[in-house]
């Protein structure tokens, strides 16, 4: 092989690594665009609770707090459990394996 093709396959190596890693980038992307819409919730989430506790705590009816409190820690357990269940499951959209880039995707021989 001449250093001119030597140059033009790591030259088309380079190109499908590119490809390969703006398309990532855009997950990556995604996927924090997501984190951060549901941080968002949380905290709204969060705030309201907090902002009903602390009515009822300053009403005093400690009945009311316990009650908040309870249905508080339910809806944190429930948004831990998704946590973990979405970061077990890939991204069915977006296969992560990284791809050999030595070779084209209708390279057939081995």
């Amino acid at each position: 092989m001449s250093e001119q093709e030597d140059l033009a396959e790591e030259l088309e190596v380079q190109r499908r690594l590119n490809s390969w890693l703006r398309n990532e980038l855009e997950r990556q992307r995604n996927i924090t665009s997501e984190l951060r819409k549901a941080v968002a919730d949380l905290a709204r989430t969060f705030q309201e609770s907090l902002a009903q506790a602390y009515e009822a705590g300053e009403s005093g009816d400690i009945a009311r707090v316990r009650a908040i409190t309870r249905a508080n820690q339910a809806h944190w357990q429930h948004y831990l459990q998704q946590i973990i269940e979405a970061s077990k499951r890939p991204d069915p959209n977006q296969p992560r394996p990284e791809p050999d880039f030595r070779r084209s995707s209708d390279d057939t021989s081995s």
